[in-house]
């Protein structure tokens, strides 16, 4: 988990107090507040452009559209009951933004589909995440943290919310059921921050764009909303299940450091796809250890992560971009469009010509 210069720049900049504009705790409730906080002020803070309720459903929506001054796009809260609250993120703004947060004891999950966000975990180690992964977090009560988000960085992501037993009582059963990489951040961690960063799998990227691209407004809207907010928790838990059932291999730091090396070297590798062999080559490891270390550890082979990268890069593409579908396929390793059509449809159940440009609205 290293950040580069420009992170630790930022982050200086940030706590200098130039960043004074804050992200959705400090437009709802103020700095230093907390979510639950900003979720009880959402039917007071004048940033608030419409608010909308489904009375049967204990359900409470509302949005803030961010101003021509400040950048394009908007911030959606929804609260099911008292139990979920969902922050959904599709916004760029002009400057960096910076936010104080309070330890809540809280379990969130983030899935991000774009952007550039860092969390100080530590002075020596903040955490950035600038791909697509899915973040889960839990930060224990009086424990505060910075986090901040980039210039003109494009923020695309649905953050849910819960507390810890909720998962236990709703999605496990009994707190025997919870997977062991889960358990942490359901009992709780002694005092620090857990957090965990996984692959973020083609269902969930889809379910996450499903949120963020709300086909529905009003009370409609919100039903909506809880469907498939309670569905992608039901991945995520269920990713955790998955690796739960993989074999307990020990790694040396060496080997941890090749593996991750490898899988950022695969990142920047969409236009030619390297073989396995010259992956390990870059990594600095034997080809054998690098598919069963990576499987093991990011939760699927070197071949799957490489599509999945490619694969979510030509999405943006379709969407972001007027670029013919064949020079899409070009970008990201195909000699030819019916290749790359087929295997688009394939990963992500919908062809190359059927996605929609996906900019803030």
């Amino acid at each position: 988990m290293n950040a580069d210069k420009s992170s630790n720049a930022d982050a200086t900049d940030a706590e200098g107090g130039s960043n004074k504009g804050g992200l959705f705790r400090a437009i709802l409730a103020g700095p230093g507040h907390s979510l639950a906080d900003a979720f009880a002020n959402l039917e007071r803070a004048p940033q608030v452009e419409r608010v909308f309720r489904h009375l049967k459903r204990d359900l409470l929506g509302a949005r803030i559209a961010l101003t021509p001054e400040e950048g394009e796009g908007f911030w959606e809260f929804t609260r099911i009951r008292d139990e979920v609250f969902v922050v959904i993120e599709n916004f760029a703004y002009r400057d960096p933004r910076f936010e104080l947060v309070p330890g809540d004891g809280l379990v969130q999950f983030n899935f991000r589909l774009s952007g550039d966000l860092t969390m100080a975990v530590s002075r020596t180690e903040p955490l950035r995440v600038n791909r697509p992964a899915l973040l889960i977090w839990n930060q224990p009560q009086g424990l505060e943290v910075s986090e901040w988000t980039a210039p003109s960085a494009h923020e695309k992501c649905v953050v849910i919310t819960v507390e810890p037993q909720f998962l236990v009582d709703h999605f496990l059963t009994t707190i025997a059921d919870v997977p062991s990489q889960l358990q942490p951040f359901v009992t709780g961690g002694r005092g620090q921050i857990n957090y965990c960063q996984l692959p973020l799998s083609a269902q969930m990227f889809e379910l996450a764009s499903k949120l963020v691209n709300n086909p529905y407004s009003g009370a409609l809207a919100l039903v909506y909303t809880e469907a498939v907010t309670l569905e992608l928790l039901c991945s995520a838990v269920g990713g955790f299940s998955t690796l739960s059932s993989a074999p307990n291999e020990q790694y040396s730091q060496r080997e941890l450091r090749c593996l991750h090396a490898a899988r950022n070297y695969l990142m920047k590798q969409i236009t030619t796809p390297p073989t396995i062999r010259q992956v390990a080559r870059a990594a600095g490891m034997n080809e054998t250890t690098l598919k069963k270390g990576f499987k093991a550890i990011f939760g699927e082979t070197p071949f799957d992560f490489s599509v999945r990268c490619r694969m979510q890069h030509a999405l943006t593409m379709l969407r972001e971009e007027s670029i013919p579908v064949a020079r899409v396929a070009e970008a990201v390793g195909y000699k030819h469009q019916t290749s790359f059509a087929t295997a688009f449809l394939r990963h992500f159940g919908m062809r190359p010509k059927d996605v929609r440009r996906g900019k803030p609205r």
